[in-house]
């Protein structure tokens, strides 16, 4: 009886261990997405195309206006992403942040920008 007892307790204690890693696992977020955002001109659309090697991520965006850019500075921590941009805009560049968190095939978040934050949202359109 002594060693079932101390086997129960050596499994209880590698599954307490383990479940806080378990809890952590990284959202795959590769493939294509097609993200909204309201703006003072209406409703923007922007492509974008995310790889992922376990925690970093990278990719492409591909705004309404054209010319594709590079992600930066990507990553995916469990269920939650963080990534930049920097797009040439008359001349100048501007630099957008993101942070979304991945629910599925959606993603829901913020972008920040130097003119402001902004609600977006994404929706998986190939995975």
């Amino acid at each position: 009886m002594k060693r079932i007892a101390r086997a129960a307790v050596s499994v209880l204690s590698c599954l307490a261990f383990a479940l806080p890693l378990w809890a952590q696992v990284t959202a795959n977020v590769v493939g294509r997405w097609e993200m909204t955002n309201e703006t003072p001109r209406g409703t923007m659309t922007s492509t974008f195309t995310f790889e992922q090697d376990g925690n970093t991520l990278s990719g492409t965006s591909e705004g309404q206006r054209g010319g594709e850019v590079q992600i930066s500075t990507g990553s995916v921590d469990g269920d939650v992403i963080t990534f930049t941009i920097v797009r040439g805009m008359g001349g100048r560049t501007m630099e957008m942040t993101y942070t979304g968190t991945v629910d599925g095939d959606t993603i829901t978040g913020t972008m920040y920008t130097p003119r402001g934050e902004r609600d977006f949202s994404m929706k998986r359109v190939e995975g």
